[in-house]
């Protein structure tokens, strides 16, 4: 297990640029050669490179878990016939979101086990990412913010969160992802530890401006030991 610190694009922000589940990574194009093989190395899973809507915050713009990946309508049809050969290779099924809040990596949180979901999503979204993940989504916000995809990183096996989270939202994060989520940061204090961390079960990409004592709550969070 590894936890690899890399800058991309000169951002400490891998939250925003990349998506993960526990096989697939999607990372925009023009990271260098070397740190992709590093983040497929630190993460073990397959790298691909996409845009969504030709932009490059894939993290921001895309939700995933081990059994689909949803994806916003910004996506163009030369994007969606990629994404279609990548799900079908790895047995995955596609979500286009529809609803206006299209930042879809910040509208939900989810894991193999449960997921939430901004609550100004409309229940047909609710629905359809719901069939798509395979998990039950519970709209919600937490630590009265929607952007939960930004507020917390987690996987099967932990999660890292908002420093603030109150002690009520972090038992019902527990409940509903069936993990323990810990409080911490990235980025030198960085609260918003879900646009500076991507992570899989076998390990995690942050920032080199993250300090050990942040590594330390990362790898403790997220079990990678």
């Amino acid at each position: 297990m590894a936890l690899l610190q890399r800058d991309l694009f000169n951002s400490p922000y891998a939250g925003v640029f990349c998506a993960t589940n526990e096989v697939l990574t999607l990372v925009p194009p023009g990271i260098p050669e070397d740190d992709i093989a590093a983040i497929s190395e630190a993460l073990e899973t397959t790298i691909e490179s996409v845009t969504i809507g030709g932009s490059r915050v894939v993290g921001t713009l895309v939700a995933m878990n081990s059994q689909g990946l949803l994806v916003s309508n910004i996506v163009t049809s030369r994007e969606i016939e990629k994404l279609e050969k990548i799900v079908s290779n790895f047995n995955l099924r596609l979500g286009i979101i529809s609803d206006r809040s299209n930042a879809i990596g910040n509208n939900f949180l989810v894991n193999d086990n449960g997921g939430f979901c901004n609550e100004r999503l409309g229940s047909k979204t609710r629905e359809l990412a719901e069939e798509v993940l395979g998990v039950e989504i519970t709209p919600q916000s937490l630590n009265q913010m929607d952007t939960l995809g930004m507020i917390s990183c987690v996987t099967n096996k932990g999660g890292i969160c908002h420093p603030d989270i109150t002690t009520q939202d972090q038992e019902t994060m527990k409940k509903i992802l069936d993990v323990l989520i810990m409080e911490g940061t990235v980025n030198f204090g960085m609260p918003l530890v879900g646009a500076g961390v991507v992570a899989t079960t076998k390990g995690a990409v942050c920032s080199r401006q993250s300090t050990g004592v942040e590594l330390g709550r990362i790898e403790e969070a997220l079990s990678l030991f």
